[in-house]
């Protein structure tokens, strides 16, 4: 059986008469709009998430006010799904692609113009909603439930019920706690004076901080970052835009790193802990732990700089000196930007607190780098401090400090020999912070 073949079309025939919807002649006037309202167009992406086609967020804004200025994040939750929650946000890891940009534009033919307005872009992702708040609102439930029903109970009883079952209710009303007897011709004046004494040892006691509050003024004293307490995964506690700042992630460069590896040329540094990494973080094109381990370098070479003071307090160098021993790859701005976020405002003192503060930055940047464990003997030769100082700074932070396990020296490639003098720090939930030494316990 032979198969008929479709004819081609002549050279000569005629061409469909399909038209583009808008197909602007001429020059077109293109507009750019400021949009300064938190709530407006955005730009979702699901990465690796089936969408629901029909679904409504609830939006939430928290305003941070920042020595650099107010900065507004955006979130939007939806809990219509019977057991998914679904919260979008801008998700600014310090990539590339998180720098850019996105616009909606909008054409009208008729004037030819092209307004553009920019947007947001918001990650859209998806969580598992626990059931533990659905188990705590059953319960609540059955307990309302169980009180209605005993009034109701005992509103029958009274009024239909035997003699024994009133006199026992009656028993239960007379039981209860009262400031005085229930026949006592004084027990409202005594009720109303005992709330007046209440009321005004409430308004004397209401400024009085409580035990909460006084323990978050001790721990925000102390030179360390600000943990983030409610953190359900240890790398959410001290993040970059915490430890490192928006400001500096902006403004480091690790281009320079990346070329140089990626052309097999080594990188000349003068720490040993970032220049074990640079060529692994390179490799696996982790960007934004990169400008994190540039910070540490930063850092490192701050703090040797400095220079021996009175009582702890050590001076930083002139500006000129300064310039030269961090390196001529530092521009002045970032230079700056270092020295004011450790050291004070118009001052060349680096006392004791801001240099604990300087420490502790380095540890938990490290923790950033090497995700949550790390191996103290570097960064203790890079910093020239002692074991004990160096575990301080990393069990301030609410690390775990000790010998490394069997399986850390396989991890880190260590012999026994060498695991006698290192040490791993590990961040784990729940935070295990110093404890305040309390009155010591008399010997017998």
């Amino acid at each position: 059986m032979s198969e008929k073949k479709r004819k081609s079309r002549d050279e000569g025939g005629e061409r469909p008469k399909k038209k583009v919807a808008i197909a602007p002649q001429g020059p077109v006037q293109v507009e750019l709009l400021e949009n300064k309202e938190t709530l407006g167009p955005l730009l979702a992406i699901t990465p690796g998430l089936r969408f629901p086609s029909r679904i409504s967020f609830n939006p939430y804004k928290r305003t941070k006010i920042l020595p650099q200025g107010a900065t507004t994040d955006l979130l939007l939750q939806s809990s219509e799904h019977p057991r998914l929650d679904y919260t979008a946000q801008e998700e600014l890891d310090g990539s590339s692609e998180s720098q850019l940009k996105d616009y909606v534009g909008v054409f009208d033919p008729a004037t030819k113009t092209l307004q553009l307005v920019p947007v947001k872009r918001v990650t859209v992702r998806s969580t598992l909603r626990s059931e533990v708040e659905e188990m705590r609102e059953e319960k609540e439930r059955l307990e309302a439930q169980t009180q209605t029903m005993m009034a109701k109970r005992n509103a029958l009883a009274t009024e239909f019920g035997s003699k024994k079952s009133r006199k026992a209710i009656e028993d239960m009303t007379l039981n209860a706690i009262r400031s005085s007897k229930p026949d006592d011709a004084s027990a409202a004046r005594s009720d109303g004076v005992a709330d007046n004494i209440l009321q005004s040892m409430a308004a004397a006691t209401g400024a009085m901080p409580t035990k909460k509050e006084l323990a978050a003024a001790v721990d925000s004293s102390k030179p360390r970052p600000t943990p983030n307490l409610a953190a359900e995964y240890p790398g959410d506690v001290y993040p970059a835009e915490t430890i490192v700042g928006t400001e500096l992630m902006t403004m480091i460069e690790v281009k320079d790193w990346v070329d140089a590896s990626a052309a097999g040329q080594g990188v000349s540094v003068s720490s040993k802990y970032v220049a074990k990494r640079i060529v692994k973080l390179v490799r696996n094109k982790q960007i934004q732990k990169l400008k994190v381990l540039r910070f540490i370098l930063l850092c490192i070479n701050f703090a040797a700089s400095l220079s021996g003071g009175s009582k702890g307090t050590k001076k930083i160098p002139p500006k000129g000196k300064l310039e030269a021993m961090m390196g001529e790859d530092v521009s002045m701005g970032l230079l700056m930007a270092v020295r004011r976020k450790f050291a004070a405002e118009g001052s060349s003192d680096m006392p004791r607190w801001n240099i604990d503060r300087l420490y502790t930055h380095i540890a938990a940047a490290a923790l950033i780098v090497d995700d949550n464990e790390v191996d103290v003997n570097d960064l203790r030769d890079d910093l020239r401090v002692n074991n004990k100082e160096i575990q301080a700074y990393f069990a301030e932070l609410g690390c775990r400090v000790g010998p490394p396990t069997v399986t850390d020296l396989t991890k880190w490639k260590l012999s026994k020999a060498e695991a006698n003098n290192h040490y791993i720090a590990k961040l784990k939930l729940p935070l295990k912070f110093p404890k305040i030494g309390g009155p010591r316990k008399s010997k017998k």
